[in-house]
């Protein structure tokens, strides 16, 4: 530094002009008016200009995911994918939340080596430790990470966290920097590691959604699930290699559902198949299939942190204890998918507050929301979930969990049948019952829809209360569900939980839980073919009605053993029991199941070619059904009156009564009595000469027969064929197929 000015002696000179002149670089400029003596500048080491590079190792092995990278890609501002640039003019803030074990750390790291070359300026990474080994990592020490990574001193770092996050944003300042925030737990917690401006890009992985995130500073949420079927088995190549995968399909695709499409899972089972290599994979696969023991398999000896069981713990011990509870109980669900009403019901809270506890599960991915009132458990977390139950929850506790659940299924179950069927005899529901959560429906339709999706709940609490030892429960439900497998031709499980229901009353003694779950046993062994089997379940559910003074069930078993016998060699004794049926049910005032007996005894006569006998009979069963307040009762008389019409070749009189009876089967949804109707319908038809009326009809029989692989099917496939050759040849019995008998549940 120089004065401008120098000293004449001249007293009249002007003043000369004074400046300041700088030459050169320095870091610290000082201006004085006058100098003595010595002066000393002293400056700290000068910071060097560190570019950080603080990713961790890209995973190995990566696969898959190829749908979500792109998604990625696109939330570059301008990138156009990951070869583009970053636009200057915002923030991107991205959160991949999912459950644990999903393969978020994997997706981010993978990602972000990816478009590493697109932030000139660095990339920086912190762990926040939410569900990691040892104490999480607060904000004060994540930022004094980062700014140190950065180059900035220790002693220029302030203490407290406000000073921290303003250096940190000043220091990122325009710079195109991409910042990883790994396993972060709440919004709070890295909400001061943002920066300020753009061009960076921040990526944050969490099993919270970190909804504060999205609402205040905008950040984009990505939801990551578990892999398809098909990505699956690509990472288990990967891992095991694509030899021994493709020598095994069927043993790959067990390990994969095994694993439930969890990355985590796959990979530790790709470490314990390489770990074996003397075993195939049908043999690892053996290992998985005991459900209380597939979370040790899908462990790792030398790491226990690594197990999927350890991963799943680190989320469920940091949840609030009525969390923690409400996330055991629903080890006691027999399936993986239930309502918000069901868990409520299980550890008896109010549905409200039960919505509030399943909303923190949801946030924190342990569970997931499927519909409004619906959630889903992956497999994984339900076989953990399970094993929460066994180990935490006491004897008595679960037995208390799992009455209260099926109490609440057994009292749905007859609220819904009650809208189906209301004259169908359903049974109690045991003490304790439900306080709260019952269902309200609204028609036909909506109660089928609930026991379509409850079906599997249904069944698996049958098989639960069971094994539980709760007889009572597990013999009654079968029976109230009775006319709900039978509409929706589940047959198969319809004997299932009536061979379970029977066990359980038997067990109990209990003769007339007996008798109605031998007629259910009954019913669907005809429907599934074996008519010699189900006449042995008749006469026992008759004996059994007798004993237990149980006039619906001896009534019904008459009716049926009446129906098969004439059904099997036209037994004469077939008309005298269903007249017997009749009496009975008449003695009891049971007037529905009296005028399904008349029915049966038209049948008959019809089929016996006795038709003004016949018709007789349908007459009366109509007299008993329009007293009742049952529409499908009525149209199911109908429908009968008109295959006697159509076999007494009064064929435009038969399509009226089908087409009443029609009307009213659609409306039910029965999709099986509407393609009776419908045959019936375009049989009549076709012998009116009106072609393309019965094709239409036959056509839509033949399409709802087929969907549920009907082998009436055949039959109604025949009569087309007909239309388009040889004139139709009428059935002698005029019956264009009756199944397992009369349908009594509705």
């Amino acid at each position: 530094m120089t004065d401008g000015g120098s000293g004449s002696g001249d007293e009249t000179a002007p003043e000369p002009a004074t400046g300041n002149h700088h030459r050169g670089s320095a870091r610290h400029v000082v201006q004085a008016g006058a100098v003595h003596g010595d002066v000393y500048l002293t400056s700290g080491a000068a910071e060097s200009a560190i570019i950080p590079r603080q990713l961790p190792l890209a995973p190995a092995r990566f696969v898959n995911r190829r749908a979500d990278l792109a998604l990625l890609d696109a939330l570059l501002p301008g990138a156009g994918g990951a070869g583009g640039a970053a636009s200057p003019s915002s923030l991107n803030v991205v959160v991949i939340t999912g459950p644990p074990g999903v393969g978020k750390t994997a997706l981010a790291l993978h990602w972000a080596h990816r478009v590493r070359s697109l932030h000139e300026d660095g990339d920086l990474y912190v762990n926040m430790r939410g569900h990691g080994i040892g104490p999480r990592v607060d904000t004060s020490s994540a930022l004094l990470s980062l700014l140190r990574a950065m180059g900035v001193p220790l002693d220029r770092i302030p203490d407290d966290l406000d000073g921290r996050a303003a250096l940190y944003r000043s220091r990122l300042d325009r710079k195109r920097v991409l910042v990883a925030i790994d396993d972060a737990v709440s919004a709070d917690q890295v909400r001061a590691l943002l920066p300020a401006s753009a061009p960076a890009t921040v990526l944050i992985t969490s099993r919270n959604r970190l909804s504060g995130l999205a609402v205040y500073e905008g950040a984009r949420r990505m939801a990551l699930h578990a892999l398809s079927a098909e990505e699956s088995l690509e990472l288990l190549r990967a891992g095991v290699g694509a030899d021994r995968v493709d020598a095994e399909p069927a043993a790959a695709r067990e390990l994969v559902d095994h694993c439930a499409r969890l990355p985590l899972a796959l990979r530790v089972l790709s470490e314990r198949v390489m770990d074996r290599p003397g075993y195939s994979l049908g043999e690892v696969a053996a290992e998985l299939r005991a459900e209380d023991e597939r979370l040790d398999a899908l462990g790792t000896a030398d790491d226990e942190l690594s197990g999927v069981r350890a991963v799943f713990s680190t989320s469920y011990s940091a949840l609030p204890p009525d969390c923690a509870r409400l996330f055991r109980s629903l080890g006691a669900h027999p399936d993986a998918e239930f309502s918000g009403e069901a868990c409520a019901a299980a550890v008896g809270l109010d549905p409200k507050a039960a919505v509030r506890v399943l909303d923190v599960l949801v946030a924190r991915n342990l569970l997931q929301r499927t519909t409004r009132h619906r959630y889903r458990l992956h497999d994984l977390l339900r076989v953990y979930a399970v094993e929460r139950f066994r180990t935490e929850e006491p004897p008595r506790n679960r037995g208390e969990i799992l009455k209260r659940l099926a109490g609440w299924y057994l009292a749905n179950v007859r609220r819904a049948l009650a809208v189906c069927s209301p004259n169908f005899p359903s049974v109690d529901v045991p003490e304790p019952r439900p306080a709260g959560g019952l269902l309200d429906f609204t028609g036909t339709e909506d109660a089928l829809a609930w026991f379509d999706v409850e079906r599997p709940n249904i069944v698996g609490i049958v098989r639960a209360v069971h094994d539980a030892g709760l007889l009572d429960l597990a013999w009654r439900i079968p029976v109230a569900a009775y006319g709900f497998f039978e509409l929706s031709r589940r047959w198969e499980e319809w004997r299932l939980v009536n061979t379970i229901g029977h066990r359980a009353a038997r067990s109990m003694g209990h003769r007339y839980g007996e008798g109605r779950n031998l007629i259910g046993l009954a019913d669907a062994e005809w429907l599934l073919g074996d008519k010699e089997e189900a006449l042995t379940h008749y006469e026992a559910a008759l004996g059994a009605g007798r004993e237990a003074e149980d006039p619906w069930t001896e009534g019904f078993a008459l009716r049926q053993i009446g129906l098969l016998r004439w059904e099997l060699d036209r037994s004469p004794s077939g008309p005298e029991l269903l007249r017997q049926a009749a009496a009975v049910f008449r003695a009891a005032g049971e007037r529905r199941g009296e005028g399904m007996a008349l029915l049966g005894l038209a049948d008959c006569a019809r089929e016996a070619g006795r038709l003004d006998e016949a018709a007789e009979h349908c007459r009366e069963a109509m007299s008993v059904f329009t007293r009742l307040p049952d529409s499908w009762t009525v149209a199911w008389a109908r429908y009968a009156m008109a295959n006697v019409l159509r076999v007494s070749g009064r064929h435009r009189a038969a399509v009226a009564e089908y087409r009443a009876a029609l009307d009213v089967f659609v409306g039910d949804r029965d999709l099986d009595t509407e393609a009776l109707a419908r045959t019936g319908l375009g049989e009549s038809y076709a012998a009116l000469g009106e072609t393309e009326s019965a094709r239409m009809h036959l056509g839509a029989a033949l399409d709802l027969l087929r969907s549920v692989s009907d082998p009436r099917a055949d039959s109604v496939a025949a009569a087309i064929a007909r239309l388009d050759g040889e004139s139709p040849k009428p059935d002698p019995s005029g019956a264009p197929g009756r199944g397992g008998g009369d349908r009594d549940v509705r």
